[in-house]
């Protein structure tokens, strides 16, 4: 039955195989596939009706493993990562690695986040490596905050579901989800393209500007 909720293990193989699941994160569920497959991540779109031209959010499962898919990076840059990781922080950064080239932007560039749920961290270390996560909706609509809501909406359009992936509870997301902040890291100082649950470290509430320009 496409949509059902499956096993930790169940799950983690049919990611590594190819296919395409809607997961609950620390901030928004999302539609979740290999960052470095090119199939689901089309597939993806098409349930979206998403333009390819915009680039994916990558979820890594570790600081190691989101540096493995991201190009050289400098020590203000890698020192912000460490940071902000794990975290509601989806940063900026020039693409590297065996990404599908739907997953980067025109710049070369590619969005980048390590979540704080460990269950979710877990998993993406199981399949093997990062996925493609974006918001459960269609493009330019509201996307869905809640899970089951989520799976009603969409999971005949997808092959599986995993939850409650619960957050933690000192997380900003266990009150009402929101989207992680959007950072760009590739001019400094950094650019906050998108407010988030947190303000970004070193610096304090309210003295940030963001807009509503997102994955």
């Amino acid at each position: 039955m496409a949509g059902k909720f499956l096993a930790f293990r169940d799950a983690a193989e049919l990611l590594k195989s190819g296919g395409v699941m809607i997961l609950g994160t620390d901030t928004l569920p999302g539609f979740h596939c290999r960052a470095d497959l090119s199939d689901p991540v089309a597939r993806i779109l098409d349930i979206k009706g998403r333009e390819p031209d915009k680039s994916l959010l990558v979820l890594a499962g570790s600081v190691t493993q989101a540096f493995q898919v991201a190009g050289s990076l400098d020590d203000r840059q890698t020192g912000f990562c460490q940071r902000c990781w794990p975290g509601p922080f989806s940063l900026v950064l020039p693409s590297g690695g065996d990404l599908s080239p739907l997953v980067i932007a025109r710049d070369r560039t590619v969005a980048i986040r390590v979540p704080a749920l460990e269950s979710l961290r877990s998993l993406i270390l199981e399949v093997g490596f990062p996925l493609v996560s974006t918001s459960v909706n269609r493009s330019g609509d509201t996307p869905l905050a809640n899970l089951e809501t989520a799976r009603s909406a969409f999971g005949d359009a997808v092959d599986g579901c995993l939850g409650p992936m619960e957050p933690p509870e000192d997380s900003p997301a266990s009150g009402q989800p929101r989207p992680s902040a959007l950072i760009d890291l590739t001019v400094w100082p950094f650019v906050q393209l998108r407010p988030g649950p947190l303000n970004p470290p070193g610096v304090e509430p309210g003295t940030l500007d963001g807009d509503t320009r997102g994955i």
